[in-house]
């Protein structure tokens, strides 16, 4: 369990992070977002084709998400709560892609972005 809670945090400040260095720029579309994290998966793992298409189609479902409870006016515990079901969805969705070679190298990708 406490893996798996340490699994989450590291996703979790992995999209967080995204998010913080993208807002510093202009506001960008889901989409633009999630084209700029799949290349970045892809040069990290090395997507095939099909890979890219479901990583781009889950992420910008993602952000899409992500950004619909930003603009919400939810209390701080409850957009945490939904934030979190929709990154540890992600994660899910994002193994069921990658294969296990892939989904190692990103996920020590993920814990190396937490010790930053």
């Amino acid at each position: 369990m406490k893996r798996y809670i340490t699994l989450f945090s590291i996703i979790a400040l992995f999209f967080v992070g995204m998010q913080n260095s993208n807002a510093q720029e202009k506001k960008q579309s889901p989409e633009a977002i999630a084209k700029q994290k799949t290349h970045e998966i892809h040069e990290l793992v090395g997507l095939t084709g099909d890979q890219q298409r479901e990583i781009f189609k889950l992420l910008v479902d993602a952000e899409s998400n992500l950004s619909a409870i930003g603009s919400t006016s939810q209390n701080i515990e409850s957009s945490q709560k939904t934030r979190a079901a929709v990154m540890d969805n992600t994660n899910t969705r994002i193994k069921a892609i990658l294969n296990p070679e892939q989904y190692a190298i990103y996920m020590r990708s993920l814990e190396k972005e937490e010790k930053k």
